[in-house]
């Protein structure tokens, strides 16, 4: 049997990756600069009913007669679209080239946590669909190759592949542009309580708005700068230096931001509340000495990082501010990144 299940957990960027290498064909995913991430999962003792898990199914069978793919929901099996399965043919196809079949597939995946707004769905969907479909066309591939091809369907799922403290390498071709784990969980202290603004689907994708980063005059010094960034970060994280990592987090952050607000057209992706939690942890870091750190990937919700002690100062302070108890996920490092699971959701 050509089945094969797979499980996968977001990740957050810290050095954010937002703008594709135009000297390659856009389809390969190759980006501008490195991006540094920490991959993460829920802990299970918060109240929002968000688990950062992408589990999908892929089968090849000659019993199809086209491909097709669902996305599962707590009610519905929804087919995706056209352009949806576009995305996925990306990764499958050279799969299937790659293990010498042509056989249709059936695939079906399922968000645990809202999609397409700003918290990484795609990362974790791309990932798990590499490692499921790999798995069932029986090729023993390497996490490393593994993430070029997680990266085909959605840049950061490469990084997804890894759990911990992942570093994606820009690179030059399909097969240098890979990621790699810098650092395993555990090892750096860091926790973050998630304030989920808006769980609808943004207006604009990520894998749509970032062709236009290219436009805002402020990009060539954002890839320059995330370059500095990544060697930083990384160092950094290594050596444990908590409010260096969210300092650097913070300004890479804000970057990528300037150029999605400078871009043509251009994109704003916060609202009111986003940049009400933002000011909230800058001016508790100012006024108690905290050491809260924010980012915001291409949505509106806010990631508050702090030590795994300050868990519940910082979720607190979120919810003075108005913050609804269910709108706040707390999370922590990942220790595993994507893996084959016997459960099948078909």
């Amino acid at each position: 049997m050509m089945k094969a299940s797979a499980e996968t957990h977001p990740n957050i960027a810290l050095i954010k990756y937002w703008g594709r290498n135009p000297n390659f064909p856009s389809r390969l995913n190759i980006p501008t600069n490195d991006s540094i991430s920490m991959t993460k999962e829920t802990i299970h003792s918060d109240k929002s009913n968000i688990e950062l898990l992408t589990h999908t199914t892929i089968e090849f069978s000659e019993n199809y007669e086209d491909d097709e793919g669902f996305l599962k929901t707590e009610t519905d099996l929804l087919p995706f679209n056209e352009i949806q399965m576009i995305r996925i043919k990306k990764v499958v196809d050279p799969l299937r080239r790659l293990a010498q079949t042509s056989l249709n597939f059936k695939m079906v995946s399922e968000n645990k946590f809202p999609t397409a707004a700003g918290l990484a769905s795609s990362a974790s969907a791309f990932a798990a669909l590499a490692t499921a479909a790999s798995k069932a066309l029986k090729l023993d591939l390497s996490k490393k190759v593994l993430t070029t091809f997680a990266r085909l369907g959605s840049g950061s799922a490469a990084r997804s592949i890894h759990g911990g403290f992942v570093r994606w390498h820009k690179g030059d071709s399909h097969e240098t542009s890979f990621a790699e784990q810098i650092c395993p969980c555990n090892e750096f202290d860091i926790a973050a309580v998630i304030a989920v603004i808006d769980r609808g689907e943004k207006a604009v994708s990520s894998d749509v708005g970032i062709n236009y980063a290219h436009s805002s005059a402020f990009n060539p010094v954002r890839i320059t700068e995330s370059q500095k960034q990544a060697k930083k970060i990384t160092k950094a994280i290594l050596n444990d230096d908590f409010p260096t990592v969210g300092k650097i987090a913070e300004k890479s952050c804000l970057y990528m931001h300037s150029v999605m607000m400078t871009s043509e057209p251009a994109l704003f992706y916060w609202n009111p509340d986003t940049l009400k939690v933002i000011k909230a942890i800058i001016n508790n870091r100012r006024n108690e000495g905290t050491d809260f750190y924010f980012t915001v990937d291409a949505g509106p919700n806010v990631h508050c990082f702090c030590r795994m002690e300050d868990l519940d100062l910082a979720q607190n302070m979120l919810r003075n501010i108005g913050i609804p108890e269910r709108n706040l996920v707390r999370v922590r490092q990942a220790e595993q990144g994507s893996k084959v699971v016997e459960k099948h959701l078909f």
